[in-house]
């Protein structure tokens, strides 16, 4: 039997607002839909390796209560029915949490939600799969001792970034509308770059990040999607403050949606190519996000090219990062199972110890100074412009970038970590393909706390482009001569 379509699109490729629009006119039900993404991955999975765990009965089940409940015009919540991929670092009620790791393979199921999963839940998701990620989430690429690599659904050669991989790859390969993510140094933008999707890093502290394991305060949680404003109202069930959270800072319930329609008539923007520092940007993607940032400028903004003076601040992340993640693997990781960690984790071990506290305070001072030019810097514009990523998806054969000149796995991505630096919001979307039919991406960053401003020009944007960058990703995967079949 043919699976139910709304609009004349699949349910699979639908956004959550419309998902819901249906469940509400009992035009087809959470079942339906769990019955189409279940067929979305039996299709294109172990192929696409975005997912690590499932548990289709559980869904299932949850899915029947959904139905039953808006059939009686008594929903949970704002998202009852939707299903959601979970990132296997969040952890989840009743799953395992074993965070791409061979160390912590045996990890028994777990008894609490993570702060955001249990936002989701009270909301009435429904969780069908967690993601693949790199061991620890500690590397910009999805391949990990225990699950493998993650490939680009436009096409299985090619790398889907990372850390958030498998939740980008598998969003854009139509396994669920949504998925949760968290960025470190653009592990949310870089594979929303690559996989054609939408992944926002919000302001720190904005979304919990407990019971998560950060160091350097450098991580955000936030959403990935297809559409922006689903990706505003995911933040404004996951931005509600939890008591003990680190880095939260005052806010009330957040209205994202709120305004999201208002354009940027009047709006200041900045546009750098290469944040003034990065010596290799890939000419294509520099032109396809100054084309964007032009969108906008007829649109009523004001456009300047311009760019922050940060400096180089790759080295100063390369020196500081192994402590972090050695710092991590001590807290993660029972010593008794330390030496099933993989070879790059093994690596940061002792880099770290090559570094002595002097060393690790003066880099993480550095930052603090680069964090300082950048609130300088977005205090002139509201909005600054980038790319995300400067290159293209690469072969998954390779851990670099072909010919790249810097074998420094920052360098290429110069334009992300610094704004974890700064913790200001960060979202990248899809501005247009190469001459090879990849995806671009477009960074577009506010000063701390402009999240929404972030959406707005966002859904200015996504309403500018043609439609069909945005739902592509999905038709690709079912286009004639596709890697993915």
């Amino acid at each position: 039997m043919p699976l139910p379509t709304c609009r004349q699109a699949p349910l699979h490729q639908l956004s959550i607002e419309a998902l819901l629009q249906g469940f509400a006119r009992l035009q087809f039900t959470p079942v339906d839909l769990l019955q189409a993404v279940l067929a979305q991955i039996e299709r294109h999975e172990p192929q696409l390796n975005a997912l690590c765990e499932r548990q289709d009965q559980a869904a299932l089940l949850a899915a029947q209560a959904s139905t039953a409940r808006w059939a009686a015009g008594q929903p949970l919540g704002r998202l009852d029915g939707i299903a959601l991929l979970v990132k296997d670092n969040h952890d989840i009620r009743g799953w395992r949490t074993r965070n791409g790791s061979r160390a912590l393979a045996e990890r028994p199921a777990l008894s609490h939600d993570s702060a955001l999963v249990a936002r989701l839940r009270e909301a009435g998701a429904i969780f069908i799969a967690k993601t693949t990620l790199p061991e620890l989430g500690s590397t910009p690429l999805t391949d990990s001792p225990l699950t493998g690599v993650t490939r680009n659904p436009w096409n299985l050669a090619l790398h889907a970034g990372g850390s958030s991989g498998g939740s980008t790859a598998g969003v854009a390969a139509g396994y669920a509308p949504a998925a949760t993510g968290n960025d470190a140094a653009g592990s949310i933008r870089t594979p929303s770059s690559f996989c054609g999707v939408i992944g926002f890093k919000p302001s720190h502290g904005l979304v919990s990040a407990c019971p998560s394991i950060d160091p350097g305060g450098m991580v955000a949680e936030g959403p990935i999607a297809r559409h922006v404003r689903d990706i505003a109202l995911l933040m404004e069930l996951m931005s509600q403050p939890e008591p003990g959270e680190p880095f939260a800072w005052p806010h009330g319930p957040q209205d994202f949606l709120e305004h999201i329609e208002d354009g940027v008539n009047g709006l200041r923007i900045a546009f750098s190519a290469d944040l003034g520092y990065a010596a290799h940007v890939d000419p294509q993607i520099a032109a396809a996000c100054l084309n964007a940032a032009q969108l906008l400028q007829a649109a009523g903004a004001s456009l300047t090219l311009a760019s922050p003076d940060i400096g180089n601040p790759a080295p100063n992340y390369l020196r500081a990062w192994p402590v972090e993640v050695a710092c991590t693997v001590t807290q993660e990781i029972p010593v008794e199972h330390r030496h099933r960690i993989g070879d790059f984790l093994q690596q940061s071990q002792v880099r770290a110890r090559q570094l002595n506290a002097l060393d690790y305070a003066c880099a993480v001072q550095e930052r603090h100074q680069v964090a300082q030019q950048l609130h300088g810097f977005l205090g002139e514009y509201d909005l600054l412009l980038t790319p995300t990523a400067v290159v293209e998806p690469f072969a998954v054969d390779r851990q670099m970038p072909p010919d790249w000149p810097e074998q420094i796995s920052a360098m290429w991505q110069p334009t992300t970590f610094p704004f974890n630096f700064s913790r200001q919001p960060a979202l990248s979307m899809p501005c247009g393909l190469s001459a090879a039919g990849l995806p671009i991406g477009l960074q577009i960053v506010a000063r701390f706390g402009g999240d929404a401003l972030v959406l707005r020009a966002a859904r200015t944007l996504e309403k500018l482009l043609p439609a069909g960058l945005f739902s592509q990703p999905a038709g690709l995967l079912d286009a004639p001569g596709h890697a993915l079949h």
